[in-house]
């Protein structure tokens, strides 16, 4: 019972305390966005289109140095079925992304970003019900704009995919790709100085 109890102080303090150090590291940031997405579409045949939707994401990232940033990222992104009772499209991805900032001491700052990881589509009703995930990507262009040395806002558009989803049941199965297009307004805080 003790080694137990001692295990998990040690286990603790040693997380608290690579928090901490992280937290002192200049170059680790947290960021959230929030935005519209539109021309979401599972194509194929048939395919699955949604009108103009939302998008939330929450990102954790590091600047790496001579303008270059790495993050990890959630998104979650919803949009209304184009047509009556073609079902919803409700997408989740978890992405690794990379970016380079351009004019770094400029009061407008410009970035491009790319990512990888994996995400999963579902037509939330209609005919084509079901969900599948498969292989994303995705690509960023912005500008950002800092209010303070820790805080900056963001102004971006992004391009999604998502490759190889099959699902659905008969005739109105699907089978084909996903994409979306998005512009969203974010935050992203230092976590140290």
């Amino acid at each position: 019972m003790h080694i137990r109890t001692l295990t998990a102080v040690v286990v603790a303090t040693t997380a608290l305390s690579a928090t901490a150090a992280a937290a002192q590291d200049a170059g680790w940031y947290v960021r959230g966005d929030v935005g519209g997405n539109f021309q979401s579409e599972v194509g194929g045949r048939p395919s699955a289109k949604g009108d103009s939707g939302w998008v939330v994401s929450g990102a954790a990232g590091r600047e790496i140095g001579d303008g270059f940033r790495g993050e990890g990222e959630v998104l979650y992104l919803d949009s209304s079925g184009k047509h009556a009772g073609a079902g919803d499209l409700k997408t989740i991805a978890g992405m690794v992304n990379g970016y380079y900032d351009f004019s770094r001491q400029g009061a407008w700052r410009p970035f491009v970003g790319a990512g990888v990881g994996f995400a999963q589509v579902k037509v939330d009703g209609g005919p084509s019900d079901g969900d599948d995930t498969g292989f994303a990507y995705q690509f960023k262009v912005g500008v950002a704009h800092p209010f303070s040395d820790r805080l900056t806002g963001e102004l971006a558009y992004r391009y999604l995919g998502v490759n190889g989803l099959e699902f659905g049941r008969g005739p109105g199965g699907i089978d084909g790709d996903f994409s979306t297009q998005a512009v969203t307004v974010g935050l992203r805080y230092k976590l140290g100085l």
